[in-house]
Order: C-alpha cells, then sequence, then structure tokens
C-alpha cells in the first residue's frame, strides 16, 4: 500500500512539474505503475524489487510509453526515499508538455 500511495504522489509530482495537470474524466492518457518483487534463491541478496511505469492513451486505452527498471534495488535497501527516487529515474525521460502538441509522444 506504502508503495502504490508514493508511486501515485511521485508519479503526479513528476508530470507535473513537466506541465502536465490532471484532469480526471477528460485525462488524454493514464499512467500505471507495476512494482515487482522478484526472488533469486541463489543470490545473497535473494529479494530485489523491479519497477514498470507505463502510460496509456485514454481515448483507446493503447501504450504509447514505457519505462522499465528490472532489479532496481534489493529489499534491504527499501525506504521511502529509495522508491521515491526511482519513481523519478523511471520517467526521467518522458517528454516536457507542449501546448500546442496534438499527438502523445510514442516510444521508440
Amino acid at each position: 500500500m506504502v508503495m502504490k500511495e508514493l508511486s501515485e504522489n511521485v508519479l503526479t509530482q513528476e508530470l507535473s512539474q513537466r506541465g502536465y495537470a490532471s484532469a480526471g474524466k477528460e485525462a488524454r492518457f493514464y499512467v500505471v505503475s507495476k512494482w515487482r518483487k522478484e526472488i533469486n534463491w541463489s543470490a545473497t541478496e535473494a529479494v530485489r524489487f523491479s519497477l514498470i511505469v507505463e502510460l496509456y492513451n485514454a481515448a483507446n486505452q493503447s501504450l504509447f510509453w514505457r519505462a522499465e527498471l528490472p532489479y532496481i534495488f534489493n529489499a534491504i535497501q527499501w525506504s521511502d526515499a529509495r522508491v521515491s527516487q526511482t519513481l523519478r529515474l523511471a520517467v526521467q525521460d518522458f517528454p516536457v508538455h507542449m501546448t500546442n502538441a496534438s499527438v502523445l509522444p510514442t516510444s521508440d
């Protein structure tokens, strides 16, 4: 639950700093964050976290941008600050809002 709330707060803040505003039902896109807890029984640091951030076109539910950070930190490194830092890193390359843009960015 903590990761879900942090994800929503940090991603909202990061997109807001890029010029995007929450639009509710009028939104052109929406954001989905997925945290994965992965276990590697042969490693010393057995539990690691991965993050995927996806942005979808609200009109047709299609994915148009994705960032994946596999094995970004080990479970013993977990903290609110580490989760927030990881979320910021995930969207660092998402483009700044352009007022006259009529199309959403695409992933290459």
